[in-house]
């Protein structure tokens, strides 16, 4: 008799379900991605209405727009499937589809009730869509369901906040501060709505509050004290700022640029300079070695009117070995502008050692050389620099600079060659825009194409006095001396009428156009301004014998 075998049926490896059990152990397991993505592709592409493997191939294709359409057949074919729902929802939400995304949250708040994630979605598509109210009302009908929740109710005071309904968000902040009364976040918040509602007392003990409970707190100590500066209460805001300026948590570019917000209004600035230059000391304390930290004090010390404290500071720190640069330009253009050529000297050497190629630097150094009228050790300043140039816009700037010494040397052909490699390098460039219009126009020479250039500097930057008399000067050179008033006074007006040549300047054309009784005012208030009385005689001498002619 023949022995009996039992029968153990083999599983079906061409079935669905088969293939889509593999495709899942190909991802959970090997986490290969591919193949899995591969044999659900290929279960949808023998039936497109086989919702798991849909649905799993919408997870792996992240948010992409072929994702979306995996996921909305998968909800289509099985309506009642809380996971394909919940997953078109979202994808709907990755694509910024909030109006389609609304149904099918609420069909999820049908499938569960009790998901609170899905009233707090409905609520913020509702609120970020312009309809507050609906969200408030999703929010309530999630309470009356399932009882309170601390997040949602935080949700729900910002949008009562939002529709001014201070009362009722007066009363949702209390519940939350009684739910967890250690929550900073929670008690700024309701010093928030008191604030909107009009309840200073109740706002700043409220505040005051919230600052007890953590006093290192960077968000409360900011809000308290915005809350102050609204208030007019400065003193107040200050002590806030010194605390926010004192931690740790705010990093050195933070504080500097907070601090930039108050010095740059120069009202607010003058007013509290002492109280903002403690702020700034500490600073200095903390952070003795960080260069723009020193450089921060100097500038206050400067706009206190000390200034040979501020130079003393700048130098000191030179030796640091964070110091760039620039901030040797910095302590250089201050030392020229106190007239102190002795340290100008020693720093400018000392600079030229530590940064030999450094462009600015350098051009610093060929002006100096400008001004001391050595115009040939000029050049060589500036031709040597431009080895070290690294792109078009600093070798414009270096051979417009050796136009301006051609010219300071008489020698106006070098000087504009120098001026046709500057725009060659950089076409824009408006101060050799401009130095070339007028030098030429000295000459009398391409007036048309000199108006062309002053016209671009001028119109690049039209509150330039000096570029906008450029313009006016050549229009007047051309005959076209109304166009040339108009513009002259527009450039007067600019400087206040306090620059000597540009009084002249209208003067002439005044002259030109038979102002003569406002002409010779002019000329007055120009010496006046500081124009040499005997040149400013010749001048007039030598307009009046033209017109004679």
């Amino acid at each position: 008799m023949a022995a009996r075998t039992s029968h153990i049926p083999m599983p079906d490896t061409t079935s669905r379900t088969y293939r889509h059990t593999e495709a899942i152990k190909r991802l959970s397991i090997y986490r290969d991605t591919t193949q899995a993505r591969q044999i659900w592709q290929e279960i949808v592409a023998a039936d497109s209405t086989y919702s798991p493997a849909l649905y799993y191939l919408s997870k792996i294709e992240g948010d992409s727009n072929e994702a979306l359409q995996y996921a909305r057949k998968a909800f289509v074919t099985d309506t009642t499937n809380k996971w394909y729902t919940e997953n078109y929802a979202a994808q709907l939400i990755a694509a910024r589809q909030y109006t389609r995304a609304i149904p099918i949250y609420r069909r999820l708040m049908q499938l569960d009730p009790r998901n609170l994630q899905s009233y707090h979605a409905l609520a913020v598509i509702y609120g970020s869509s312009g309809m507050p109210y609906s969200a408030i009302a999703i929010l309530d009908s999630a309470e009356l369901r399932n009882g309170y929740n601390y997040y949602l109710a935080e949700i729900k005071q910002h949008l009562l906040i939002d529709t001014r309904q201070f009362t009722k968000a007066i009363e949702e902040g209390r519940r939350r501060i009684e739910e967890r009364p250690y929550d900073i976040e929670a008690r700024r918040t309701l010093a928030m709505t008191y604030n909107e509602a009009g309840e200073d007392s109740l706002a700043r003990t409220t505040y005051e509050a919230a600052f007890r409970l953590d006093s290192t707190n960077i968000q409360t100590l900011e809000e308290i004290s915005r809350y102050y500066q609204s208030k007019g209460n400065i003193e107040r805001m200050l002590d806030f700022e010194e605390l926010i300026f004192r931690n740790a948590e705010l990093s050195v570019e933070e504080k500097l640029h907070r601090l930039e917000q108050y010095t740059s209004y120069h009202s607010f600035y003058g007013k509290n300079y002492l109280r903002i230059g403690a702020i700034i000391q500490r600073m200095a304390i903390d952070h003795p070695n960080n260069r723009k930290v020193i450089d921060c004090y100097a500038n206050h010390m400067i706009a206190g009117g000390d200034h040979e404290q501020a130079l003393t500071l700048l130098r000191r720190h030179l030796a640091n070995p964070e110091t760039q640069a620039e901030n040797y330009i910095y302590l250089l253009q201050f030392e020229h502008y106190l007239k102190r050529e002795e340290l100008i000297e020693e720093d400018l050497k000392e600079a030229m050692e530590r940064f030999p190629e450094d462009v600015a630097i350098c051009s610093f150094a060929g002006y100096i050389a400008t001004e001391k009228e050595d115009y040939e050790g000029a050049i060589r300043i500036f031709k040597a620099a431009l080895k070290h140039a690294t792109d078009d816009e600093k070798r414009s700037e270096l051979w417009g600079s050796i136009g301006d010494v051609r010219h300071e040397m008489g020698e106006d052909k070098a000087a504009f060659k120098a001026y046709k490699k500057a725009l060659a390098y950089n076409p824009d460039n408006i101060l050799v825009l401009n130095n070339y219009a007028y030098f030429s126009s000295l000459k009398m020479k391409n007036l048309e194409r000199a108006l062309e250039m002053s016209k671009r500097a001028m119109e690049a930057e039209p509150n330039n006095a000096a570029y906008v008399d450029t313009y006016a000067w050549i229009l007047h050179l051309l005959g076209r001396n109304s166009e040339a008033k108009s513009y002259m006074r527009q450039a007067l007006t600019i400087s206040s009428q306090r620059d000597e040549s540009l009084l002249c300047h209208y003067a002439d054309i005044l002259w030109a156009l038979g102002e003569k009784f406002m002409a010779e005012t002019y000329w007055q208030k120009a010496v006046e301004r500081g124009y040499d009385k005997e040149e400013m005689e010749r001048h007039i001498a030598e307009i009046k014998a033209n017109t004679k002619q």
